[in-house]
């Protein structure tokens, strides 16, 4: 008990520092010009003091300039299509869904040892850290994961367009900039791959485009930049591949869209089976209760 009494005091004073901090950061500019504090940079943002205590004890999982999965977290950043700016935004969301863990876990340890079951207390503690610390990856691979099935979808159309857009006379470059204005997650790429293109060379533009699949390991989209790349490098023909592989998508969408279908259909046959025994249990209940009085 001294030990969650020391830690609710050691709260219980950083929530007082950060409250007579922002009253006095609030009240501080009546009487002040506006322009009193204005910088012609912009100045780094101040954390909280939470937040720095968390830096501090884990600097490796919560600062971005001392994070030693940086290159994963950049890669999680391009793979889920960028639903934080920088890394740093993702660090500071990683604080947060800590600091909500960390609280709920201890709570829940704080009760459990209240009722004096101080064995499960630390195990639970434990557990909700775990999940914290874990949360904004599992968040980031969910996101890559459902982009991942969007790309596939719009590599359909994306393709379609492209094979109808060679075979109409029109240069790769050229289809691959119209094709990216159709929109979605596999014609951004193209967009991406042409924008490169134009700055540096087609290899490094290659390797960049490949590093924002969602999936490393899709097969139809590293066949498609391979094409792409062959066709640049030693000026092989694309309109025949990029055919081929818009059959072999359009076959894979099929048979995902059926496998989600039979789902579908499985989870229905068992949401009926479960109404029909609780209709029968309904029905029968009420005699049971009978009979047992």
């Amino acid at each position: 008990m001294t030990f969650f009494t020391f830690l609710g005091a050691l709260s219980l004073s950083v929530l007082a520092f950060e409250l007579m901090n922002g009253l006095q950061g609030a009240f501080s500019t009546f009487g002040n010009s506006r322009l009193i504090n204005v910088q012609s940079s912009s100045a780094n943002k101040r954390r909280s003091t939470w937040e720095a205590l968390l830096i501090a004890i884990l600097p490796g999982r919560f600062d971005p300039d001392q994070a030693k999965n940086a290159a994963d977290v950049v890669s999680l950043l391009r793979r889920a299509g960028y639903p934080y700016d920088t890394p740093g935004e993702f660090h500071a969301v990683a604080i947060r869904d800590f600091s909500l863990f960390l609280a709920v876990g201890g709570l829940l340890a704080g009760a459990l040892a209240a009722m004096n079951i101080l064995v499960a207390a630390p195990v639970i503690a434990g557990i909700f850290i775990a999940l914290g610390l874990r949360r904004p990856y599992v968040r980031m691979k969910i996101l890559a994961k459902k982009r991942a099935e969007s790309l596939r979808n719009n590599m359909l159309i994306g393709l379609s367009v492209l094979s109808s857009l060679l075979s109409s006379g029109v240069g790769v470059q050229e289809a691959l900039r119209r094709a990216s204005t159709v929109g979605g997650p596999f014609c951004n790429l193209l967009g991406l791959l042409v924008a490169r293109m134009e700055v540096e060379d087609f290899t490094k533009a290659i390797e960049v485009t490949r590093a924002h699949l969602p999936d490393p390991n899709d097969v139809e989209a590293n066949l498609f930049l391979r094409d792409i790349r062959d066709f640049f490098a030693n000026n092989r023909p694309v309109l025949s591949s990029v055919q081929g592989l818009q059959e072999s998508v359009h076959r894979s969408v099929v048979e995902a869209t059926e496998a989600r279908a039979a789902l579908v259909r499985q989870r229905a046959g068992l949401f009926g089976v479960m109404a029909v025994l609780g209709l029968v249990l309904a029905i029968i209940a009420p005699f049971m209760g009978g009979g047992l009085m």
